[in-house]
């Protein structure tokens, strides 16, 4: 019975892809391959209750993993792996010219750096004059609900990486990424600490769950209202 629900979970996928299956099936099927000869599904119910969504779990420590009842070694390896790849994909690394001039290249990047995090974090990537990625750097890491941004500190990472203008990029573990008065505020401060050296401040883009909010696109700030210092 077991072999028959893997052999359709397996066609689903060959035929229509990952988007044919539920989060559940999907890792379902991955532990397929770690656990042959067991009913899967079960296992990965637990394990998206007590992770709350497939990314985190393929996002967590393969030691932590194997605090979960029915998960070995092997199991939490796979899991972690496949994980670890999904990330080094969106956010490629190496020689490759990363360009992140246009809206969507930049989210999409942003959205790899923060692949499982579970506390807030902030990046600033630094770019040059066509917008190519020179580095990105994570600047600061907090709690679950707020970290503290610190303009000296982008001021430095810029200057160090000779960047032209920069992105700064945070996340918001609760899954909405709509950004709240003190995000709008410490982006102007960033804004005008930047302005004194002569480097762009190119958008702030924040992180939800499965959404990216950009400052700059969605006119929440922009250049007129930061030196005007309306909200």
């Amino acid at each position: 019975m077991h072999e028959g629900h893997r052999e359709r979970l397996r066609k689903s996928f060959l035929s229509a892809g990952a988007y044919a299956l539920h989060d559940h099936q999907l890792l379902e099927l991955i532990l397929t391959y770690a656990i042959p000869r067991k009913d899967t599904n079960p296992l990965a119910h637990q394990l998206l209750k007590a992770y709350g969504s497939l990314e985190k779990v393929l996002a967590a420590d393969p030691r932590e993993l194997m605090l979960q009842p029915g998960i070995g070694e092997n199991t939490a390896v796979l899991l972690s792996l496949a994980g670890t790849m999904a990330g080094r994909l969106i956010t490629p690394k190496g020689d490759r010219t990363v360009s992140l001039g246009q809206p969507a290249a930049a989210a999409e990047y942003c959205r790899g750096l923060f692949f499982g995090a579970r506390y807030e974090e902030i990046y600033l990537l630094s770019l040059d004059a066509k917008h190519n990625l020179i580095h990105a750097d994570k600047i600061a890491s907090g709690t679950l609900n707020e970290t503290v941004l610190y303009p000296r500190l982008v001021l430095e990472c810029a200057l160090r990486h000779g960047a032209a203008s920069v992105i700064l990029a945070h996340n918001h573990p609760s899954g909405n990424p709509t950004p709240s008065g003190e995000d709008v505020s410490a982006t102007r401060k960033v804004y005008e600490a930047l302005h004194t050296v002569g480097i762009a401040l190119f958008d702030h883009i924040i992180v939800g769950r499965g959404s990216v909010f950009s400052m700059v696109r969605n006119a929440r700030v922009s250049a007129s209202t930061v030196e005007s210092g309306r909200p």
